[in-house]
């Protein structure tokens, strides 16, 4: 039996998976609507100037057929030009809308993602801030390094987190804030403001990034090598750790480390493009505005 020729790669793709399938765009379909519109519009009026013309013919009315001919040519230009002007004006308040009801949708969404933000910000502050330091809570922007996290097993010093190790409480937090933008980018449409999109996204991505590597140093805490913590033997590998050492050239455990410091930084430039679109749009619509200010001192 012989066996099916497979396509060709370059041809599968020159004529996509379904040749006869074309994607129309929303807007197309509207202004292909406006036009048939406009057609009938002005089929409906030269054929009643007929109907007119005829009953006028049959009735021995004085007007020519010339005359009734530049009558007819000068109110379907003038139904042309009405029609046209009318469309213009709705399609730019229907787009308007649009705009606005985006907008507005990001905001109530934004709602619940903003004390997330504030929750996870705390706690990753918690984790990039040796003993002894005064923790900036709400700070996005932190340039912290590797050895700044040798403390990130140590309970955490808020009272809601029960003693819990601050890496632990950062990732819950972390999870709740990725299931946010999750649900954000997935429920928007972003036809007007594709930043906030990729904000979220490239959150999501670092997440993804850093994620495993976080499990592992999280799951460090409990484990043994051993007779040895392993706990103990990370925080000994991160104070000791050399200022000029690179990931490639870190052990397997410090390498997770390193993809924790570098998962965390991309997060804060997420958070920072993100909060910045927020306050922009918070500017365009007052009446969705909330006042951050005594909230939340991002800097």
């Amino acid at each position: 039996m012989k066996k099916p020729e497979l396509p060709n790669l370059k041809q599968a793709r020159e004529r996509g998976l379904d040749p006869g399938f074309s994607k129309i765009r929303a807007t197309a379909v509207e202004r292909s609507h406006s036009m048939s519109v406009l057609g009938k519009s002005v089929i409906v009026i030269v054929v009643s100037s007929i109907i007119m013309l005829l009953m006028c013919v049959a009735a021995g009315e004085v007007w020519t057929f010339g005359s009734y001919m530049n009558n007819i040519f000068c109110n379907t230009i003038a139904l042309v030009f009405v029609v046209l002007c009318l469309d213009t004006i709705v399609n730019s308040n229907s787009e308007k809308r649009r705009k606005r009801d985006e907008a507005r949708r990001i905001m109530r969404y934004n709602r619940l993602i903003q004390p997330d933000i504030d929750l996870y910000l705390v706690r990753k502050n918690m984790v990039i801030t040796p003993n002894g330091k005064s923790v900036h809570k709400f700070q996005v922007d932190a340039r912290f390094t590797v050895k700044d996290m040798k403390d990130m097993y140590s309970p955490s010093e808020l009272v809601a987190d029960v003693g819990i190790s601050k890496i632990r409480r950062f990732g819950h937090y972390q999870s709740i804030l990725k299931d946010d933008f999750h649900r954000l980018v997935e429920n928007v449409d972003f036809a007007y403001y594709p930043e906030v999109a990729e904000a979220a996204m490239r959150f999501l991505n670092a997440t993804a990034y850093g994620e495993a590597a976080l499990e592992a140093v999280i799951g460090y805490e409990d484990a043994r090598s051993g007779t040895k913590s392993m706990r103990v033997m990370v925080i000994g590998m991160i104070k000791e750790e050399p200022e000029d050492e690179r990931f490639m050239d870190a052990n397997p455990v410090m390498k997770n480390v390193h993809l924790v410091h570098q998962m965390i930084n991309e997060q804060e430039k997420a958070i920072g493009q993100y909060l910045k679109l927020i306050r922009k749009l918070e500017g365009e619509d007052p009446t969705g505005k909330r006042e951050m200010d005594g909230q939340s001192d991002y800097s």
